[in-house]
Order: C-alpha cells, then structure tokens, then sequence
C-alpha cells in the first residue's frame, strides 16, 4: 500500500487541483494523509472535500515535522510524499508502485518536475526549466538528492533514518539533511517518469530563498563535506555562482587597478562554461530573447549565493547564530 503525505501551509488555491490530480489514478491501494501545519487559511476546509486523512498541528512547526507527523499515522509500506503546490501528471502514482514493484531492492526513489510551471511569469518558467535540466537531464540514475515534492521511499528506512530532522523549521535544507543520511546506508534512484507539476517562486521570492537556502546548504556542506551529483546544487552551478561574483568584484575594481578588467574576462568565461549545459538547453526549449533573460537573471542569483555562502561561512563558529 502506498501511503501519500502532504504538509500544508496555506495551500487552499492548490489542494483542489493537487488532490484531483491524485484522485484520478487507477492505483486503487492508496490513502492520502493531509498534515495541516496550523493554516490561517481554508486550507482545511479544502481539503475536507475529499476522502484523506487529515492531521491538524497544535503549533505551526514546519514541514518537517509535518511529514514526520504523517508518515506515523501512515498504514502504507511505501510513504510517497508530494508537496501541496504540485500536481501530479497522469501516471504518475501508477509509475511509483509499479517501480516498487519491478525492484524489491529499491528504497527510496524520485521524480521529476514537468518543464512548464504551474505558474506563469519569467522568473517561474526559468526556475522550471533550470530544475528540470539539472535533474531529468543527470547522467546519473543513483542521485545525491531527496525531493519531497515528488519523492518515494519505504516507510521502515524513513523510520530506521530517524525521519526528517524537525530542528528545520521552515521549508530549508531538510531535504538535503535526510538524504545525506539516505545515502549513508542506501541509495536513491532517479525515476524520470514519477512527474510532477509545480508552482515556482517569483523573483521577490526566489532571491529570499536562494539566499537563505545558500547559507543553510553551506552550513550543511561544512559539516557533511560533500557535494550532490544531481540537481541544482550540483558543483558546476557553485563554480558559476562564485565567477558571477567574483566578475562583478573584478569590474568594480577595475576605475582603480587596469588589470582586473582581465579578470573580469577570465571570470565571465569561467561563467559561461560552467553555464553551458543549461543554456544551451534553454535556448533549445524558448528561444534566444529567453536564453539572455536566463542569462541575467542566473547572474543575479549567483551573487545573491555567494554573499549567503560568505555569511554562512563567517558566522559558522557563532553557534547561537543558527539553530
């Protein structure tokens, strides 16, 4: 039996979509577990339109607890969680047990997020895209990586993990915490036919949560020491963050010293070739005008990283400063 854990926070716009969308599977083995992390919204009465579980929180305490909270109550061997701004594509849950299925020897296992968004806008296409490139387009099928929007695993390893770590409390690095400890034991594999749609970030949003999730991936990197081979964290995209910012220091400084203009140059080099895959497949899926616009928009976002890595770095030994 498949057991499907969703937190919500203020998710009444997306449950109705979200929920029909996995209503509409022919899997008829499932329950669905609702875990309302105290919305001040109609999130639950939403969601009490249709035939799931539904855990209320006490105190608003983030998703990790909320997914803990889930998973107890679940009856299910596999947990597949989802997050509550997607919807799931046709096939999708059928894929999931029937990958289960296929391969006992199989623990933990993700999907992917479709090219398009649910949302419209620039910013959210480029999010989606960028996503999707960096995952479904991994030359890997065992990945570093655990998406709970879209993510499987047997519910006696989440148990014998420990869980999410709940000291989380916002929707952060908790994904990057639990499959660090996934990948001390097992392994996760990389199913690019489990999809799922999702409502990206606008820029507003998306420069408040790069940041903050930069200084707590840093925070995490120190303590683990390790990379991930799949997703947006990957090194490749950490080498152009740091030449996005180092460029920008170089012209700067260039009224001052002459040669950092040479700098300048290697450093935008260095940037576009880290760049390469991704802009190449931009532009191969919304032209020119797009691929440009990307091009700013992943400079941006790159110095936005590195001053969150620079804090995260200078405030590591100030223990109080994070929890």
């Amino acid at each position: 039996m498949i057991s499907i854990v969703i937190p919500t926070y203020n998710a009444e716009k997306f449950m109705p979509a979200l929920l029909d969308s996995i209503f509409s599977s022919t899997v008829s083995d499932f329950e669905v577990i609702i875990v309302d992390d105290c919305s001040t919204d109609n999130t639950v009465e939403a969601v009490k339109k249709y035939p799931v579980k539904l855990i209320r929180l006490t105190e608003n305490s983030g998703p990790g607890k909320a997914r803990n909270m889930g998973v107890k109550t679940a009856h299910g061997d596999i947990i597949f969680f989802l997050d509550s701004d997607v919807t799931v594509t046709a096939g999708t849950i059928e894929e999931a047990a029937d990958f289960f299925k296929s391969s006992p020897s199989v623990n933990c296992v993700i999907g992917v997020c479709e090219k398009e968004p649910l949302n419209s806008g620039f910013v959210p296409r480029y999010m989606a895209l960028f996503e999707y490139v960096h995952l479904k387009g991994s030359r890997y099928d065992e990945v570093s990586v655990f998406a709970p929007r879209c993510g499987a695993i047997k519910k006696n390893l989440f148990e014998k993990i420990g869980g999410y770590n709940e000291t989380y409390k916002g929707a952060d690095v908790e994904d990057f915490e639990l499959a660090r400890r996934i990948n001390r034991t097992d392994r996760i594999i990389l199913n690019r036919r489990m999809v799922v749609k999702h409502q990206f970030a606008n820029f507003r949003q998306a420069v408040k949560n790069y940041f903050k999730r930069a200084f707590m991936w840093v925070r995490l990197f120190i303590k683990e020491k390790r990379f991930d081979n799949a997703g947006p964290s990957v090194p490749s995209n950490g080498i152009a963050a740091l030449s996005a910012f180092s460029a920008l220091l170089s012209l700067v400084l260039t009224p001052f010293l002459d040669v950092m203009m040479y700098f300048f140059v290697f450093f935008m080099v260095v940037y576009l070739l880290a760049n390469l895959k991704w802009l190449s497949f931009m532009y191969k899926e919304a032209g020119f005008a797009f691929t440009i616009k990307a091009l700013f928009l992943n400079f941006f976002l790159g110095i936005d990283i590195v001053t969150a890595a620079m804090f995260a770095l200078v405030s590591y030994p100030l223990k109080s400063l994070y929890k």
